[in-house]
């Protein structure tokens, strides 16, 4: 009797080390794919503000052939975007808002929307895009500010992956 008794407990001892054994595992496991999770976020955002503060950088170096006729448009600080850049920047912000800083976004469109010289619908055909008036200090502001954005995600992701995964987290009543 003494030894089934103690048979018994040896394998409620066993079943016990073997359950925490998993949940220690599966804690673990949960803790990388967290993990994983959160790098590939941080990764995906600094690619697409990346993207962005590209089609922003080759919209500023183009200068249209067309401009030299509108001499009042074209002072340095001015700025020209074809309608096709323009929609892509409104549908890339739409489409990407998950991953973009919305506040930035809005700022940007708001404040150039201010700087949009009138032209009749024909002119606007002829040049083949929007003037802005000091626009292209707004856009190289805007890529000044997402270019911190990118380093501050690098620095971000760089803390990230140094952290140790542990089988234990902060929040669990074990540690």
């Amino acid at each position: 009797m003494e030894v089934g008794i103690i048979g018994f407990i040896g394998v409620l001892l066993g079943a016990l080390f073997v359950y925490l054994g998993m949940a220690i595992q599966m804690r673990h496991l949960e803790n990388k794919e967290t993990r994983r999770r959160e790098l590939e976020l941080k990764v995906k955002e600094i690619e697409t503000l990346n993207q962005l503060n590209k089609k922003v950088n080759e919209i500023l170096q183009k200068r249209s052939t067309l401009m030299e006729e509108y001499v009042s448009f074209d002072a340095f600080d001015d700025c020209y975007i074809t309608i096709d850049d323009f929609a892509y920047l409104q549908s890339y912000a739409t489409q990407n808002n998950f991953y973009l800083p919305n506040y930035i976004l809005d700022e940007l469109f708001k404040t150039i929307a201010h700087r949009k010289v009138i032209l009749s619908p024909d002119e606007t055909m002829k040049v083949g895009g929007y003037a802005y008036k000091g626009g292209r200090v707004i856009l190289e502001n805007f890529s000044d500010n997402l270019t911190e954005m990118i380093n501050e995600k690098k620095l971000q992701l760089k803390n990230l992956t140094k952290q140790p995964i542990g089988f234990f987290s902060k929040d669990d009543v074990w540690s």
